[in-house]
């Protein structure tokens, strides 16, 4: 109300300064027309006083001209004096009534300059004709023309001119009188006007925005009391418990459905109790009370109620201090968060099994960014948590697994929701680890993908000890070379390949001449340094694709892939004796060696591995009896 008194009062205010500020300016406007017009007036009075006497002043010097012609050749001073005088009064009053202001109006102006009556001239004329009078030494007559002149002007058109111009003036301000009369109605109506206008301009609005006014504040009062209706209804169907409390002696004297049902009673049962009888810990109630006295307010404090059948329950309580029914109170909201701090527990034992397993664990979201890792995961790759949180667990990749093997990986992923496996990875050293790995995807209530989790375990030592044993099962331990058990797999897997490839393959049995007299002269250990370099020099014979392997002693075997007829293991064979024919620098001293290469071929000689090695053995024992030192074929003749 207050601010709607100085609304009104602020525009009423407004309104009538500027119905005050128009008719000022509409009274000077008045004035000022008053002022020229009563000033005309004035002029117009002088002007009629001015022609008024003009005429008395031609009579007199009619007068005084016929004095001096009746005194004949007397001139007494006196009427010379009186002639004189009443010319120069006519000329001034006739040179002011010209050029005074305000100046003759049109009417007047046209009997002095006009054609008909030209008064101007007629003056004139009449002054002249007595100032000739007076200028005249001799005796004036009767029959005096300038007498004459001055006799018939004044008794004739001069003095009419003059009436008329009398006439006139007396009409022009006659005419300016009635224009003042009009000039102060139209004020007089204009400011009535003014009044009314601004009797309807502030006064109705005014009266209308009050109507319309005192119409809000009825609509607003409606407005307001289906707010509080809907306001109690609201909080009467909220999913949280609302209940309102006097400060005075915190009885409870409002609470809706919901925070009945939560305690298990009903509202007869629980309006009228105490606030206070339903807390489990009268140590809890009372930090509550502090923080609300301290602060004026609870935002989401996890508070133990009682229900009614004596079970506690953990809520989330905020309060807030106000007034209800002029009364000051606490309004208090409780939302039953028993399951949530059930379900907080189990996570909270979750994590610390997370952080005692020895597996590493990592969870990424749905695009595959990592939101968790357990310590043990930092342990396996020497990453810190915080290095590795909002990225992609494919740094980790070591690059020994093509983009095929991670496209498989996902497909089975997305299809069944699980994947385990081997996974070769990096750690931030930059060392090879090798992990059992394990992927099941965590999908959400729409059965959309939520999460990853990744479970690993580190089996480097279980790889590396797994290595050095098939290592030792399937390598020679002198020299490196496959043994007898892994060249008979590849030779077998060679029968296979050349089987379905229709190609042809070579079996070389190679024995060393000469190795039996190094070991007796020069030492077991330099026979074994021997056998060694003999391996590089072989291995240096031979392509990538080929296998070359220690069976026992001296005797070595080579699988050659590949092969065109007798042409490449030919050219082998002899860069093999010319590696194998070069001195042995030893510590113990220079050796000297030599070979018998024996040679079959797949599938001419042999459609098997084991007929291939006992021609070959055969083609070997064939070159030692004719001689040492060079190779044979299966089958050659001599």
């Amino acid at each position: 109300m207050a601010d709607l008194g100085e609304r009104i009062t602020r525009e009423l205010t407004t309104r009538y300064i500027a119905v005050l500020v128009v008719l000022g300016f509409l009274a000077v406007l008045s004035f000022v027309g008053l002022t020229r017009v009563l000033y005309e007036a004035e002029g117009l009075g002088e002007r009629i006083n001015q022609t008024g006497r003009q005429r008395m002043q031609v009579e007199r010097v009619a007068f005084a001209a016929n004095r001096l012609a009746a005194l004949g050749g007397e001139r007494p001073d006196a009427v010379t004096k009186m002639l004189g005088e009443t010319l120069d009064r006519l000329e001034a009053h006739h040179h002011q009534l010209m050029t005074g202001e305000p100046p003759p109006p049109v009417e007047v102006l046209d009997i002095f300059n006009g054609p008909v009556w030209n008064l101007e001239e007629g003056l004139r004329a009449f002054i002249g004709h007595g100032r000739a009078l007076l200028a005249r030494k001799s005796s004036i007559t009767g029959n005096d023309p300038d007498l004459l002149a001055i006799s018939d002007a004044a008794t004739g058109p001069l003095l009419t001119g003059l009436e008329e111009a009398t006439r006139r003036f007396q009409q022009y301000s006659e005419a300016k009188n009635r224009q003042l009369v009009m000039l102060q109605g139209i004020s007089l109506a204009l400011m009535l006007g003014m009044l009314l206008l601004s009797a309807f301009g502030v006064l109705h609005p005014m009266v209308e925005r009050l109507r319309a006014d005192m119409a809000d504040r009825s609509r607003s009062a409606q407005e307001l009391r289906e707010s509080e209706e809907r306001l109690w209804r609201i909080l009467e169907e909220s999913p949280m418990g609302v209940s309102v409390s006097r400060r005075s002696d915190g009885e409870i004297v409002f609470a809706n459905t919901r925070f009945t049902d939560i305690l298990g009673m009903t509202k007869q049962e629980f309006i009228g109790s105490s606030a206070r009888g339903h807390y489990v810990d009268e140590n809890q109630r009372r930090a509550v009370l502090a923080a609300l006295r301290r602060d004026g307010r609870i935002d989401d404090a996890e508070v133990e109620f009682r229900r009614k059948n004596g079970k506690p329950f953990w809520s989330l309580l905020t309060i807030r201090s106000t007034d209800f029914q002029r009364e000051p109170v606490n309004l208090a909201w409780i939302y039953d968060i028993t399951e949530r701090k059930a379900a907080e527990q189990q996570i909270l034992l979750a994590a610390k099994v997370l952080e005692t397993v020895t597996e590493g664990v990592v969870i990424t979201d749905s695009g595959n960014q990592i939101v968790f890792v357990n310590p043990a995961f930092s342990t396996i790759t020497e990453y810190a948590r915080d290095e590795v949180l909002g990225r992609n667990p494919k740094f980790l990749h070591s690059g020994r697994h093509d983009s095929d093997f991670y496209a498989t990986m996902w497909t089975q992923l997305q299809r069944t929701g699980r994947w385990s496996g081997e996974v070769w990875n990096r750690r931030k050293s930059g060392e090879f680890f090798a992990e059992w790995l394990s992927i099941t995807l965590i999908r959400d209530y729409a059965g959309a993908i939520s999460h990853h989790v990744a479970v690993f375990t580190d089996i480097t030592h279980r790889k590396e000890d797994e290595e050095r044993v098939w290592r030792q099962a399937n390598y020679d331990a002198l020299t490196g070379l496959p043994n007898r058990s892994l060249f008979l797999d590849r030779l077998s897997q060679a029968v296979r390949h050349s089987h379905r490839e229709v190609k042809s393959f070579a079996v070389m049995f190679l024995d060393l001449d000469g190795f039996k007299a190094v070991n007796d002269t020069l030492g077991h250990a330099a026979g074994d340094v021997l056998l060694q370099q003999t391996a590089v020099r072989l291995s240096e014979c031979m392509r990538a694709s080929d296998t070359l392997a220690r069976l026992s002693g001296d005797e070595f075997v080579v699988i050659l892939q590949g092969i065109h007829g007798r042409e490449d293991p030919t050219i082998v064979a002899g860069k093999i004796l010319d590696q194998l024919g070069r001195p042995y620098l030893l510590e113990e001293g220079e050796a000297h060696v030599h070979g018998s290469i024996g040679i079959s071929i797949f599938p001419d000689d042999s459609g098997d591995g084991a007929g291939l090695i006992k021609l070959a053995d055969e083609a070997m024992y064939a070159v030692k009896r004719h001689g040492k030192n060079s190779f044979r074929f299966s089958g050659d003749k001599g």
